[in-house]
């Protein structure tokens, strides 16, 4: 068994209940460990279908690109969980070298742990008071968890206060300062000095100062000038206030400098280094979740933008070019004709994302076997509820034909489905991956 499959035996096993989306009809196999070896083929004619498949070796591939430039940068990296939310990858990922795991919300870390996951960092503001309590008694349950939290509130900090002083049971909880760049965290310098200074007169063995974070996704823009302002802007702010948690913890303690990391991690790493070299005792924390599935779409275009930027070396520039291929497909069924040219298959906006483009028509296959690769003339022209609309010009579609998909953005796309059917290199099926989604 490969890693993946061997997690899966030890941590994600489940009951196969009818109703799981690509599950054949009336299959006998009970749990999620048993289906390696039993012929199973997204084309085959015999699962049901659309299913969700992961291409392992192609992710595997993907995670080993990404780990090499994090190394040769010396930075560590907690890939965001939400993009798959499956505790099995979460941990696949950990076990090759990853810090620990971002997650989104409360819920999302109630799974990890739940999975035996014990250093997660929530990359988001939780909320109040409420918020504070739920956290602590999640915590409550899991006293070796380590931690890690966005603030950008006095509000948060003094419900994190109370909450942790009525329970001398809770771990210690580390915090991260957010500095603000379109959505949550701080947008002054007096902003920031207020949250520094009602952390700093907490007990620090009790909740402690780590370090501070940003997301600089949502400087993106399309036009270049603007995008180079906006990171200007941030990461002048992001050098402010690495100093200033410096001045409230002193020299020597190790510090967190956490970002995305995502389809801007080329200038990440290089703005960050100076901002790190200044400092002498902080490493940068990268939260990339998607760059391991990539897509037929936006991630892999901004994956090639980064290669032709080169501010990582050619070195790293030819490793990410020659990686980060998409490892996720949507395999769906002709339903219907609608001309020679033109079929209706049975996948819609239930079962792949939408947001950056419809699924890309990639092969066709009959009674299980490849029949042809479709080129760039094939597109859907239309996605209802249920249904796809694929314009296959000069190429005899008939009832029945399985189209493979590639999808444009992981995280709208996997949420969709209960279950990804892993995949290994001779296309049959070799585990399957429950989400939680919930």
């Amino acid at each position: 068994m490969n890693a993946i499959e061997t997690l899966a035996a030890e941590i994600g096993q489940f009951e196969l209940t009818p109703g799981l989306r690509g599950l054949p009809i009336g299959t006998r196999v009970t749990n999620a460990a048993a289906v390696n070896g039993a012929g199973w083929h997204p084309a085959d004619g015999a699962m049901s279908l659309p299913l969700l498949s992961l291409d392992l070796k192609t992710y595997a591939d993907n995670k080993a690109a990404m780990f090499a430039v994090c190394w040769a940068f010396g930075c560590e990296i907690a890939p965001h969980a939400k993009t798959p939310m499956s505790p099995v990858l979460a941990r696949d990922l950990v076990e090759s070298g990853a810090w620990g795991v971002s997650v989104a919300d409360l819920r999302q870390a109630e799974v990890m742990l739940r999975h035996g996951l014990r250093k997660l960092l929530i990359a988001n503001e939780i909320g109040g008071h409420a918020a504070a309590r739920r956290l602590a008694r999640l915590l409550s349950a899991y006293p070796q968890a380590d931690m890690h939290l966005f603030v950008d509130s006095t509000d948060l900090v003094a419900g994190l206060a109370e909450a942790w002083q009525e329970d001398a049971g809770l771990p210690p909880l580390k915090l991260l300062v957010e500095i603000g760049c379109g959505r949550g965290g701080v947008n002054s310098n007096a902003e920031l000095d207020r949250l520094l200074a009602a952390i700093a007169a907490l007990d620090e063995k009790r909740i402690v100062l780590t370090g501070i974070a940003a997301y600089e996704g949502t400087a993106n823009r399309s036009v270049e000038a603007e995008l180079l302002a906006n990171l200007e802007d941030l990461f002048s702010r992001v050098a402010f206030g690495l100093k200033a948690v410096r001045q409230v913890v002193g020299g020597g303690r190790p510090l967190i400098l956490s970002m995305g990391g995502s389809s801007l991690f080329d200038h990440v790493i290089t703005r960050c280094r100076s901002i790190l070299d200044g400092d002498g005792a902080a490493v940068l924390l990268l939260r990339s979740g998607a760059c391991f599935f990539s897509d037929n779409g936006p991630i892999r275009a901004r994956l090639d933008a980064i290669v032709e930027r080169g501010l990582l070396g050619p070195e790293i520039g030819r490793r990410i070019a020659g990686a980060f291929e998409p490892t996720l497909r949507l395999w769906a069924e002709v339903l219907s004709l609608n001309g020679p040219d033109d079929a209706i298959c049975g996948v819609g906006m239930r079962d792949a994302a939408h947001d950056q483009g419809p699924p890309t028509p990639l092969a066709l296959w009959r009674d299980g076997k490849r029949l042809a690769t479709l080129g760039a003339g094939a597109v859907v022209t239309k996605l209802n509820d249920q249904h796809a609309f694929v314009h296959v010009p000069g190429q005899a579609v008939a009832l029945g034909d399985v189209v493979e998909f590639g999808i444009n953005h992981p995280c709208t796309t996997i949420d969709k489905h209960d279950v990804i059917f892993g995949l290994d290199e001779q296309g049959a099926v070799s585990v399957v991956l429950r989400t939680f989604f919930g």
